[in-house]
């Protein structure tokens, strides 16, 4: 299942890219990607696609479609896991006029829908990186504090256990410009971004897990993110169509 083809015009493919997943410099995983912008609305879909081998030798498959409308909100998302004969399909559908979002679980053995409340700034997770900022241009950014972003996230796997939670990210940029940074062998500028998970309380904890991102200036498609703990995920080439240009 997934957006038409209808959506999928050449014409409008404006970025395309790719991951590798490493850990300690192992890469066990990688990712790729297409963009489409839609001139009409300035709507934008991001298709992903990961592959993965697991621990039994069986192939993980799991293909993203993420649309946004022209204030980086996510409008329509779609993740799509394929591994050996089971196939699962995880549908979030936002309603703007009663700000609500349609979750809906699909497997050969069951399917399940639950309309969740949101608020009108949101930001819906999934496996794809090429997703994982989006919510960094739905609302203005404070550059010199920290900046709290509404999270929705899903913890089905291959059955459904519960409905998908929000929660509370932070957000802090950690140098007030860009930053020229090197990925194999080739210069890219970006911003620096910490992630951490909301505190209860506003003291400020150093030993906080949190994820460090390097982040494009094309419509916050990351060019790394790393955990501190030896998994990385790199991007191998961004190619930005609009300007037949390699970034």
């Amino acid at each position: 299942m997934g957006l038409t083809d209808n959506s999928k015009k050449k014409d409008n493919k404006v970025y395309r890219g790719a991951y590798k997943y490493m850990r300690n410099a192992n890469v066990y995983s990688e990712e790729t990607f297409e963009v489409f912008k839609e001139k009409s609305d300035s709507s934008m879909l991001f298709q992903s696609q990961i592959m993965s081998r697991v621990s039994t030798g069986e192939l993980l498959n799991i293909t993203v479609d993420y649309k946004i409308n022209k204030d980086y909100i996510p409008t329509l998302v779609v993740i799509n896991k394929v591994l050996g004969n089971d196939n699962v399909v995880e549908t979030f559908s936002f309603n703007s006029k009663n700000n609500t979002i349609s979750y809906t679980f699909e497997s050969s053995n069951e399917s399940k829908t639950t309309i969740l409340n949101t608020t009108p700034k949101f930001f819906i997770s999934t496996p794809a990186v090429c997703t994982s900022m989006l919510y960094l241009r739905s609302k203005k950014f404070d550059t010199t504090g920290k900046n709290i972003y509404n999270v929705l996230a899903s913890s089905n796997q291959w059955s459904y256990e519960d409905e998908p939670v929000f929660n509370a990210i932070t957000v802090r940029r950690m140098n007030q410009s860009s930053e020229t940074r090197t990925i194999d062998g080739s210069s890219v500028q970006g911003v620096d971004y910490k992630i951490e998970q909301q505190a209860d309380s506003d003291d400020y904890d150093k030993d906080t897990p949190s994820l460090r991102c390097f982040v494009s200036q094309h419509v916050t498609i990351p060019y790394f993110l790393e955990d501190g703990h030896g998994t990385k995920i790199e991007v191998k080439y961004l190619n930005n169509l609009s300007e037949r240009e390699l970034d």
